[in-house]
């Protein structure tokens, strides 16, 4: 009932595949631990090592082990470390920031629960002996530490490649379905949105120019206002004058589903939503596009797209704007899959003769490209972060950072 109780509390702050992950991490630790203390009681001390040997055997895995060694059941392959350090801290989350008071909470999984994991070898502590004296000459002391190996190596992330612009330009002008062409436009010059974000626009979040004043106190600017909305929380159902449902509550009443980010990630419609940073009442963000041209452009396929909902009648069935506007079966008017958008990427570079997915050909590469486009514009960092929706003024600091500028810089300087 624990454990219930601790993905309950969970639940009020993290995703449904985030506290799945939470759950599986202390499920998988407590069949390792009555594997590894085949019943007998350990002190506190060797309770904690046995968290860290879980982390060893979760780095290695289990399969090379002999067929007779009792973790062999376990069947684990081995993961990278990154993993084993997330795992760590979910150990840590469910028993609390002292290692010491893992025996209070832990480690209550019933022998009999886990018995079809269970060997009668009687040598199970030789089996265990040098990864016991590891861990006790690792640790040295009574000061517990996370090992080093367990923890993620730094990494600079910049000078992350990403196409250029004319490779960009030929993928739009050779994209014929208008869907995918207003998606490339958008990820490319509409102030750096995540494919995910794009995914869960709704058709009341593509309006006029106009709205600008609503929402925003700025004037028109004759461009097409695409809103970034919080998928759950967000009150905006295109009518100032509604009450203050959620998305949320609107998508379960109406529909009778959840919003995308909240279905389950083996769902072909699941599609994320990260901490963009969102204002106002109705919880929005702003597009801004850095392209005039392309914003016209874009505002063309809208104007293609619209008329298919309405044709359709799609707004019956779900209230999402990009869709399935070609298919030949049941997807016709569906929204779409990020599986999908990630073929038609794939489709569109080979189109054009790029072979997608290598130096940053890929939709991330894109959001990388428009930092990069926002520099060249010489916007401020603070101008920066309010397009990109960054908590931190820090974040753009990852993003458009490119060898190929620096190395432009040193050959003006020469010249």
């Amino acid at each position: 009932m624990d454990i219930v109780k601790w993905a309950s509390q969970l639940s009020a702050n993290l995703g449904t595949i985030s506290v799945r992950q939470h759950v599986a991490a202390v499920c998988r630790f407590m069949n390792f631990y009555h594997l590894y203390s085949q019943g007998q009681k350990l002190s506190v001390q060797d309770q904690t090592m046995s968290v860290f040997a879980y982390m060893d055997f979760r780095g290695t895995g289990t399969k090379h082990l002999n067929s007779d060694h009792l973790l062999h059941a376990l069947d684990w392959d081995g993961v990278a470390k990154t993993t084993v350090s997330s795992e760590f801290k979910f150990l840590e989350s469910y028993a609390g920031s002292d290692a010491r008071t893992l025996d209070r909470r832990l480690f209550r999984l019933p022998m009999s629960e886990v018995k079809n994991l269970r060997d009668q070898t009687d040598d199970f502590f030789i089996h265990l002996a040098k990864h016991r004296h590891f861990w006790a000459d690792l640790r040295g002391d009574d000061n517990i530490r996370t090992p080093k190996r367990f923890r993620p190596t730094s990494r600079q992330k910049g000078f992350r490649p990403f196409p250029p612009e004319e490779e960009i330009r030929l993928i739009i002008a050779a994209e014929s379905n208008s869907v995918f062409r207003a998606i490339w436009i958008l990820l490319t010059y509409g102030a750096s949105h995540r494919i995910s974000e794009v995914l869960n626009i709704w058709q009341v979040g593509i309006l006029p120019s106009s709205y600008n004043r609503e929402f925003f106190g700025i004037p028109a600017d004759d461009l097409p206002l695409v809103l970034i909305a919080h998928p759950n929380e967000s009150t905006w159902l295109g009518d100032f004058n509604t009450n203050k449902m959620t998305r949320m509550e609107y998508l379960l009443n109406k529909y009778g589903f959840q919003p995308r980010p909240d279905r389950s990630s083996s769902d072909v419609l699941y599609a994320g939503f990260k901490t963009k940073k969102l204002f106002g009442d109705y919880l929005i963000a702003k597009t801004w596009w850095l392209n005039e041209g392309a914003a016209l452009a874009f505002n063309e396929c809208v104007n293609e797209i619209q008329a298919f909902h309405l044709r359709h009648r799609t707004s019956r069935k779900h209230p999402y704007f990009f869709i399935n506007m070609f298919a030949r079966d049941g997807r016709l008017g569906e929204p779409l899959t990020m599986k999908r958008v990630s073929k038609a990427w794939a489709d569109a570079c080979k189109r054009v003769g790029i072979t997608p997915h290598v130096r940053g050909r890929n939709l991330h590469g894109l959001r990388h490209f428009t930092k990069f486009y926002m520099d060249e514009l010489r916007l401020s960092a603070s101008s920066i972060q309010t397009m990109r929706g960054d908590h931190s003024i820090i974040s753009q600091d990852e993003y458009g950072q490119c060898a190929t500028k620096v190395n432009q810089a040193l050959t003006n300087m020469k010249h």
